[in-house]
């Protein structure tokens, strides 16, 4: 057993070190494929992973963004941490009230130093614009409207799914093989894993697209909806499942 698995199966929270390595598509399929099982049953990893996402989200775009110089905004740490602090401050649900909580601090300073580590790199004298943080007195926003939306969900049945096996995969905008392997890393994935069916998909007026891969478990398949612009730096997840390779009986 390595030092990222003895880490994912004693660690009562996740390293986010451990989790930015996934993110990147550093780990091994096995290591892999155990965080991403956490991941599916973990809040606070899934937030903070969430967190991770966001970081490389806002350097990416701010890569872009010749319109000023400087050093990223002090407030980038903070901004990311406190959103993690507060998807993960409400009281423990039933499923998790005999789980020890994790050190958020200790969560939280990790996420803080990545943060500076990838803004330095990845922005170098770019300056960093971020959209000011919406108000509930203010008028009603898309945010606020998305709220009411139906909850994403894949949008084919099993059968559908397993149909998609069977037939050459349509991958709309990832038939480039370097867009194809972004997304794969962006989803914890190494670049060469097989995509075993994939079809564009509409979930909640959203566009995107369905990737069918080998589950975790040899009896089951990973299927995830994500957007158009799926990448390292930002998934656009819309959806996810695990189904089992055998029809319905």
């Amino acid at each position: 057993m390595n030092e990222a698995e003895d880490e994912t199966d004693t660690d009562p929270a996740l390293a986010v070190e451990l989790l930015a390595d996934l993110q990147a598509g550093l780990l091994d399929d096995e290591t892999a494929a155990q965080v991403r099982r956490r991941i599916r049953t973990d809040p606070q990893a899934a937030a903070t992973l969430e967190a991770l996402q966001r970081v490389r989200r806002d350097v990416a775009q701010a890569g872009t963004d010749t319109s000023g110089l400087g050093d990223p905004p002090p407030r980038l740490p903070t901004r990311i941490t406190d959103a993690v602090r507060s998807a993960t401050s409400g009281g423990p649900t039933a499923a998790h009230a005999a789980r020890p909580r994790p050190n958020s601090n200790k969560i939280l300073a990790g996420i803080a130093g990545l943060i500076a580590l990838i803004a330095a790199i990845g922005l170098g004298t770019a300056a960093l614009i971020t959209a000011p943080e919406p108000t509930s007195s203010g008028p009603p926003t898309a945010m606020h409207i998305t709220v009411s939306t139906p909850p994403p969900v894949i949008p084919l049945s099993h059968d559908q799914v397993l149909d998609l096996l069977q037939r050459a995969p349509d991958y709309g905008p990832f038939a480039d093989p370097s867009r194809r392997a972004s997304c794969l890393s962006g989803l914890g994935y190494p670049a060469s894993t097989p995509i075993l069916g994939a079809q564009p998909v509409d979930i909640n007026a959203r566009p995107g697209v369905l990737l069918v891969l080998a589950g975790d478990a040899p009896a089951d398949l990973a299927v995830y909806a994500v957007a158009l612009n799926c990448s390292a730096a930002d998934t656009g997840l819309l959806a996810s499942t695990t189904l089992p390779r055998l029809p319905d009986s």
